[in-house]
């Protein structure tokens, strides 16, 4: 997706009698744009650009925008005001531009014959047209400023800079470009860079909402310095994502990115994990390269930083000190180049969690980034859902393609998605797998906690659900889960309400086991840079759920087949490979606990 650009200016925004603005048509070759104004002066280019760097769409800001002689040419603010508005998104759709570009002098008047034949379509101008003090460019720029305070605006002009240098950075604009100057598609390309709104264009972090574009330019700045940098955002936004958006922004494309889970050192495990072993240092140990140095001269990821235990704290606050590694038995130090990206879903800076104040400055010393919640960003919803549906029917052996309703998509955008990009993920992929024969996704294929499911005429006989109302479990979600267990009752004299949905209440508390499951698979998992999404573990996984630490494989091999056997056609993914490696495990006593209530 090209950047889109918005251009004010009184001879490049004009139409002219004979439809063919030449000199657009010479900018837009100089800076290699493609011209996608609805006007006739677009319509009758004769240059467009082959390879263009960004699209443009140009504005007079005056009346009329056609001009022929006789005619007298006057400033239309609300008029440019309304192009802006034209390209700003409201809260659900739409693509904000890019970059404004603005010129500073506008000429008014009357169109004369002598002023016509210089500049087709072009007054005499007014002496005060001339005056920097009362330029109409600055006048705009205020007025785009004040009611889009987030749009990023650079002044594009003929005119002296030194003349105007104090009054834009005043009003709001962020930057100069010469017109003539020969470097100009170099100096657009890094404005665009370093201020513009820029989806990503690998699509990795998907979405063209304005709270998400923010982000990028936010992780875009922050990533040049090459200094650590943290990511803020609720569980499920997409820190990981947001983490390799800044690894690919800049550097070569082969630097390492090694993303650790936080949480999953424990304190006699972290100095192996992370800082390697010495050669021939314990009995059966040839050697062992830790993450650090796997990420040396490239990026660690350090995921929910508020989990890292305080030894470790104190072990990492030493190499961003040193920029060093020693590994376990070795004796001498080992310089390392490492950048550190680090993630939390909390307010790390409270007390009560003890993190330490001097690690946590080094760790954002380059900046902070934060991701949106879904609920903010959600003109990306429809994006995300079309993206998740693709991957969901691509994992899914069979499944056909399908379009979703416009039914199902209000479901969608009617929710707040507390666990956000996350969540919804796992929504379509729960829809795909359970409907894998239809093309069309609608809203009685959505199981979304917190809303109504769908009407009961939409589904067969025998398979109706209880709409009970979700009871809030305040912050502890486990106890309170089990306490809705625990006080649910099916009174006899409300027997139509409940009666013949034994068959949904058991799938549904399968499939609560099993993502209960995935959460374990998730924060266990081993990542290398041959397996940047992770290898699964089944027996750490369980003894995580289990709490017990003497639990052995093949015990959690048989706990795995209980909880996944009645979803086995179902399973994809991660909790496919983990009952696949379960049954490997333990094929001789599938039988046995496949009768055991799951």
């Amino acid at each position: 997706m090209l950047p889109r650009l918005l251009i004010f200016d009184d001879v490049f925004g004009r139409n002219v009698p004979d439809g063919r603005n030449t000199h657009r048509e010479n900018l837009c070759g100089h800076f290699v744009w493609r011209d996608i104004t609805d006007d006739a002066a677009a319509r009758a280019s004769r240059s467009p650009a082959t390879k263009p760097v960004a699209e443009a769409v140009f504005c007079r800001a005056q009346t009329p925008a056609c001009a022929k002689v006789g005619d007298t040419v006057e400033n239309d603010l609300e008029g440019a005001l309304e192009t802006v508005r034209s390209g700003w998104p409201d809260a659900k759709s739409g693509i904000p531009w890019s970059l404004v570009l603005l010129d500073l002098c506008f000429y008014t008047g009357r169109v004369t014959e002598e002023s016509h034949r210089q500049t087709a379509g072009m007054p005499e101008a007014r002496s005060s047209d001339d005056d920097p003090r009362s330029y109409f460019g600055l006048t705009l720029l205020d007025a785009i400023h004040r009611e889009f305070p987030e749009l990023p605006i650079f002044i594009l002009s003929s005119k002296p800079r030194e003349e105007v240098s104090l009054e834009f950075s005043r009003r709001g604009a962020l930057g100069f470009i010469a017109r003539d100057d020969l470097r100009g598609p170099e100096l657009l390309q890094e404005a665009l860079w370093q201020h513009g709104l820029l989806p990503d264009a690998d699509g990795l972090v998907a979405g063209n909402s304005l709270p998400l574009l923010l982000a990028l330019r936010e992780a875009r700045r922050a990533a040049r310095h090459g200094q650590n940098v943290l990511i803020r955002g609720e569980r499920g936004t997409g820190k990981e994502l947001l983490a390799r958006y800044l690894h690919r922004t800049v550097g070569k494309k082969d630097r390492p990115f090694v993303p650790v889970n936080s949480a999953g050192f424990t304190e006699t495990m972290f100095a192996s994990e992370l800082f390697g072993i010495e050669p021939k240092t314990a009995t059966n140990v040839e050697g062992k390269t830790g993450l650090i140095e796997e990420a040396n001269d490239g990026d660690l990821f350090l995921d929910e930083i508020a989990d890292m235990p305080a030894e470790v704290q104190a072990a990492l606050l030493r190499v961003l000190q040193d920029r060093q590694i020693t590994r376990v038995g070795g004796r001498k130090g080992k310089p390392v180049d490492v950048r550190f990206l680090s993630a939390t879903n909390v307010e790390i800076e409270a007390k009560e969690l003890g993190f330490r104040e001097d690690l946590l400055d080094r760790l954002r010393l380059g900046g902070t980034v934060s991701l949106p919640p879904l609920r903010e960003r959600k003109g990306d919803i429809p994006i995300l859902a079309e993206q998740f549906a693709r991957e969901a029917e691509k994992a899914r052996p069979g499944a056909l393609r399908r379009d979703i309703a416009p039914e199902a998509m209000e479901c969608l955008l009617a929710h707040d998605w507390p666990g956000n990009v996350r969540e919804l993920r796992t929504c379509i992929f729960d829809a795909v797998n359970r409907q894998p024969d239809v093309e069309h996704l609608v809203a009685q294929h959505l199981r979304i906690e917190g809303q109504a499911a769908a009407p009961a005429a939409a589904r067969p006989a025998g398979k109706r659900r209880a709409q009970a109302q979700p009871v809030p479990v305040g912050e502890n979600e486990i106890a309170g889960l089990l306490a809705r267990f625990k006080t649910c009752e099916f009174p006899a004299k409300d027997i139509g309400k409940w009666a013949g949905q034994l068959h949904d209440l058991q799938c549904e508390h399968a499939w609560l086991l099993a993502r209960y499951l995935q959460a374990a698979l998730d924060a266990t998992k081993r990542r290398t840079p041959e397996a940047p999404e992770g290898q699964i573990q089944i027996h750490p996984a369980v003894k995580l759920i289990t709490g017990d630490s003497s639990l052995t494989a093949s015990k959690a091999a048989d706990i795995v087949k209980r909880l996944l056997k009645p979803l086995e056609s179902e399973l994809t993914g991660d909790l496919a490979a983990a009952y696949a490696v379960a049954v490997k495990l333990r094929p001789h006593s599938a039988r046995r606990t496949s009768r055991e209530p799951g």
